[in-house]
């Protein structure tokens, strides 16, 4: 009694096409560590796209900041610089000092970000404190 032979190339295509099913990247779950998983989490909320909001005056983008900082509340700021994405830049923090034209910005990361008050395009507030 004679087998039929099948080359290779059917038994593998017949294979994936009847038989296997790829899980994608389902399978690759399991080498994430949980700090992957939340940078990942707060890398893909840092891509969500805001509109621009209007634009305030620098009196009203001044008068916020100084409230602000008086308060010790957390600002979110848009400003008048595009990122690599062609998108208006966003910040929250918590205003730390004035000085002149400049603000000091406390980051959630706890790093201190410089601005000028002419980059600032609209002041509101943020939604969790950092």
């Amino acid at each position: 009694m004679y087998l039929k032979k099948s080359s290779n190339d059917d038994l593998a295509q017949n294979f994936f096409q009847r038989d296997y099913q790829d899980r994608g990247m389902l399978k690759w779950g399991g080498f994430y560590l949980s700090d992957h998983t939340s940078a990942l989490a707060k890398m893909h909320a840092a891509e969500k796209i805001e509109q621009p909001l209007p634009e305030q005056t620098a009196a009203d983008v001044s008068e916020r900041l100084a409230a602000a900082w008086q308060s010790h509340r957390p600002v979110h700021l848009q400003l008048n610089v595009m990122d690599n994405n062609q998108t208006l830049t966003v910040i929250d923090g918590v205003v730390t000092g004035v000085f002149d034209d400049q603000i000091m910005l406390q980051l959630a990361s706890g790093a201190f970000r410089p601005l000028q008050l002419a980059t600032i395009r609209c002041v509101g507030t943020a939604k969790k404190a950092p």
